[in-house]
């Protein structure tokens, strides 16, 4: 894919963009979609490792909620951590299913009609039978990896210690000659199994936050945002966003053993795992609609980590 137009958006909390040009590729360095995905886990793994971090694996749900973004990014055009419905990566990723913690890294390149945000733009279609050259998928991964601080926000996520699993979202759009090649990283903490039931409730109803952490691992406390509900958004309007991070209304925080989560949070022992479940109950007098955030933060019980790790996200619509 020669003289592409590159742009790329970084993680959760930093976010930068960059305009370079793809490399010429050879033919014998074309990748099907499945190959293109392996490749570039080896080369985020082939980074961590350069810096004696531990690799991360493959994440199927995580992935799943990459090539949804990826798919979007490829047919319309755009470069954002927003999707035309106006969600945010916590929220795909827990609708996609996921028990975790998410951040991303998004990417396009394209040649022909690289700025057509008008109507014509969705008649590019998702080619999935596509090839992709290792050159290209090199020239991602190196532009995310180089980056020079501060504006090193790709770079950072990719060597966060913390992460144990990837998705990875590879889309290829055309149309005529013209095409699009997306990227989303989808990078995870896993370190247990956390879910929310139900997803999107009406105010007065209840929802309840259930969680068994990995071993060793303690529940340190729950902390519940509020942001507004997400809004469809024009591809001009995505092409203006930059970074996102965690909402900045904070409504409850929840610790254990405390007197504000007698009635609410619940933790027991099973099988050297620590279990919880957090209920919130929603009232028209104090709640308003919305979308909810839950975070969910643990910490070792021999004060290893001096400060707590965030082993989920949850994102709860509350109308």
């Amino acid at each position: 894919m020669s003289n592409a137009t590159v742009k790329t958006i970084a993680t959760v909390l930093l976010a930068s963009c960059t305009i370079t040009f793809a490399q010429t590729a050879s033919a014998k360095d074309e990748l099907s979609i499945a190959e293109a995905k392996q490749y570039m886990l080896s080369l985020i793994n082939r980074d961590r490792k350069s810096q004696g971090l531990k690799e991360v694996v493959s994440d199927e749900i995580a992935e799943r909620a990459g090539n949804l973004h990826s798919d979007e990014m490829a047919k319309f055009g755009f470069l954002s951590h927003w999707d035309t419905a106006g969600r945010k990566p916590d929220q795909r990723y827990c609708e996609a299913g996921g028990t975790g913690f998410v951040m991303e890294n998004g990417h396009i390149e394209f040649n022909g009609y690289a700025d057509d945000s008008s109507g014509g733009s969705a008649e590019f279609k998702v080619d999935p039978s596509a090839t992709i050259s290792k050159r290209d998928i090199e020239g991602i991964q190196s532009g995310f990896f180089n980056e020079q601080p501060p504006n090193d926000g790709h770079r950072r996520n990719i060597l966060d210690p913390d992460h144990t699993r990837v998705g990875i979202g590879l889309t290829v759009a055309k149309k005529g000659d013209s095409f699009r090649l997306a990227c989303a990283q989808e990078f995870i903490h896993s370190y247990g199994k956390v879910e929310s039931k139900p997803q999107s409730i009406k105010l007065g109803e209840s929802f309840t936050i259930t969680g068994s952490l990995e071993p060793g691992l303690r529940l340190s406390s729950v902390d519940l945002f509020w942001e507004e509900l997400p809004r469809p958004m024009t591809i001009k309007q995505l092409d203006e966003t930059h970074s996102y991070g965690p909402p900045q209304t904070r409504v409850n925080t929840y610790f254990p053993n405390t007197p504000a989560a007698q009635g609410h949070l619940t933790i027991n022992e099973a099988a050297g795992r620590q279990e919880f479940a957090c209920t919130f109950e929603t009232d028209k007098a104090t709640w308003k609609p919305g979308l909810y955030y839950v975070y969910v933060w643990t910490r070792t019980p021999d004060a290893s980590r001096v400060k707590p790790l965030v082993v989920a996200s949850k994102t709860i619509e509350v109308r």
